[in-house]
């Protein structure tokens, strides 16, 4: 082990974008991706390139992402933790979730609207809820047997 406060040869990455990157991959227990070239242009017209590649390790996954602008700004690193794919993998379930709910109860109201039966009836509904309320209770039985030891 190297100690930190060595000053680093000039041949070895210094920053901590590309060696946190170099660490990441080859793990054990990892896997990466090839880096990713994705082209956008914004609302004036500016084309901006993203270099993307993600990592997994045991932690969970990190995403690396480099900013190449037309304008001759210098490249900008980003490292995503896995927290923070965490928080973007939650945001993107939640609003698609979101979405749907939204389609569907205007799918229900147009046919109520149009007079179209809907799918399930008073009656399957409640055979339904009877079912779910039937097999928690066997959860909650099957629970109190094993925390009891038995």
């Amino acid at each position: 082990m190297t100690d930190p406060n060595e000053p680093r040869s000039r041949i070895l990455p210094t920053d901590p974008f590309e060696l946190a990157l170099s660490n990441l991959i080859g793990l054990p227990n990892g896997a990466h991706t090839l880096p990713t070239v994705v082209q956008a242009t914004d609302f004036y017209g500016n084309l901006s390139r993203y270099i993307v590649q993600t990592v997994r390790w045991e932690e969970g996954h990190t995403v690396f992402v480099t900013l190449v602008n037309t304008g001759g700004q210098p490249a900008t690193n980003v490292m995503l933790p896995p927290a923070v794919m965490n928080t973007i993998g939650r945001q993107l379930d939640s609003v698609t979730t979101m979405v749907r709910r939204r389609h569907g109860k205007r799918l229900a109201e147009q046919r109520a609207a149009d007079g179209t039966q809907t799918v399930f009836t008073p009656a399957m509904r409640a055979k339904a809820l009877a079912t779910r309320k039937a097999k928690a209770a066997k959860r909650r039985a099957r629970r109190a047997r094993k925390a009891s030891g038995k």
